[in-house]
């Protein structure tokens, strides 16, 4: 069976190539293999595909670590050494400073503590089958449990060389949408790495029992950890832009989607698919714009009653060809859609779309400008490209109700307990108090009940 996640355009749109201000680095071993989802209770190990990571408890007593917070902390140091070529990293003066840069100014005193667990730890890691490297200088380890804050830290000479020639780049927006998901992050990661070492033109599929050992919890078996490991590459897939996977029972395979021509333009520089073999100089450029929505057709005259709602869109241009795969591999491919500039501040969109990793639900929410008496109007779609013949409208008073389309049971429920959670919103955006793609998106609200369906829906 295949992951069922609807088809989308193979086009992506320049601004969803990362440029070297949005770029973090990050060892290829922590790209191929995962680190402990939750801080393991003794020495832990994963050796999988030529790489191995070992965590050992050090002599001060200090706990493991793991989580979110060691994925950030361990992409932080990479990312500094890698940018200013030095094996001396600084964490700035104090847990908070470090906790804004990495935008968890919430846990600064969990960070604190991982750091202090990373440090304490007798890290290493080795790579296609290479001599294991100690990751951190022993004169950077604390020497009791009372250690208090190290403005900076110090990496071993072997890896700080391993690094330097196996840096693997991730973009930050990407970190950002999935720094509390720790097996996303891992998914993403390596997703990275398999298209660094990807040559062009050619699929490479990696097995489940594979994906196990790489990413699987001891507890778990193949059961358990397929369904995780689909739910994380759905939270990727959604914020990943430049990337097209393909799920099937042979395993996963990751491509980069092709980007959408621009007829005039100066050819963009291609995404970095080699392994870099010096650090890049930093650049300062201006920052990207959230992706706006494509628009949906104007609304209906006051007058049309509710069963003859015009909510068809012109013909889209077909998609880009499919990439080839091999016959015996009948994967379902998965591509995204082109993301597009979004308007400048304050500027006034008559449509936006609303995708799963904003609402929290698997459909991708239309919304629209009103244009007359009538009510507001939700429309709902499978995937993040607009078909008008898989488009579910919704009409949201007095109560939501499916005007045309036919939505499940269980994703009506699901729907309509958005729609009345965001029902401010969708006014506002109805009737114009709301002018924005960045208002709109600021102010949107999860369901926080529904997220946990990715983990239940993603094997089909």
């Amino acid at each position: 069976m295949s992951l069922n996640i609807d088809p989308r355009d193979t086009a992506v749109d320049a601004a969803a190539t990362p440029s070297a201000e949005t770029i973090l680095w990050l060892h290829a071993a922590f790209c191929e293999v995962g680190l402990p989802i939750r801080a393991p209770r003794a020495a832990w190990q994963r050796d999988a595909g030529g790489v191995a990571i070992h965590i050992e408890p050090g002599a001060t007593g200090h706990p493991l670590p793991g989580g979110p917070l060691l994925r950030l902390a361990l992409l932080h140091i990479c990312d500094q050494a890698f940018r200013t070529n030095s094996a001396v990293v600084e964490l700035g003066g104090s847990d908070v400073v470090l906790a804004v840069r990495l935008g968890v100014e919430a846990k600064a005193r969990e960070l604190a503590e991982q750091v202090e667990r990373l440090l304490a730890a007798k890290i290493t890691v080795s790579l296609d089958g290479g001599a294991a490297l100690t990751v951190f200088d022993a004169r950077s380890r604390p020497r009791s449990t009372n250690a208090t804050w190290r403005p900076s830290l110090r990496l071993n000479s072997g890896f700080f060389a391993s690094l330097t020639g196996h840096a693997v780049p991730l973009d930050r927006r990407i970190v950002e949408a999935l720094r509390d998901a720790p097996l996303a992050l891992d998914a993403y990661a390596w997703i990275r790495r398999v298209l660094q070492r990807q040559v062009a033109g050619t699929t490479v599929t990696t097995s489940w029992d594979e994906l196990l050992k790489r990413f699987g919890a001891a507890s778990q078996d193949g059961g358990a950890f397929r369904p995780a490991f689909e739910a994380a590459l759905r939270q990727v897939f959604d914020a990943d832009l430049s990337i097209s996977l393909a799920v099937d029972d042979d395993g996963v395979s990751a491509e980069h989607a092709a980007p959408q021509a621009n007829v005039g333009a100066a050819p963009e520089a291609p995404p970095v698919t080699t392994e870099p073999e010096a650090p890049p100089a930093p650049q300062v450029q201006a920052e990207e714009a959230p992706p706006a929505a494509q628009p949906l057709p104007p609304a209906p005259p006051p007058a049309a009653a509710p069963a003859q709602l015009d909510l068809t869109m012109p013909e889209a241009a077909p998609p880009a060809p499919e990439p080839t795969r091999p016959a015996s591999a009948q994967v379902v491919p998965v591509q995204q859609a082109p993301a597009q500039p979004a308007p400048a501040s304050g500027a006034t969109q008559e449509t936006i779309s609303l995708r799963s990793h904003v609402t929290g639900l698997q459909q991708v929410i239309w919304l629209r400008r009103g244009h007359g008496p009538e009510s507001p109007l939700v429309g709902v779609t499978p995937g993040a490209r607009f078909d008008a013949d898989r488009l579910t409208v919704l009409t949201v008073e007095p109560m939501v109700m499916q005007v045309s389309g036919g939505l499940s049971k269980p994703d009506f429920e699901q729907v309509s307990a958005w729609v009345m959670v965001n029902r401010d919103l969708i006014d506002g955006f109805w009737d114009g108090s709301i002018a924005s793609f960045e208002e709109i998106h600021g102010r949107v609200r999860r369901v926080p009940a529904l997220s946990a369906r990715w983990g239940m829906t993603a094997s089909l």
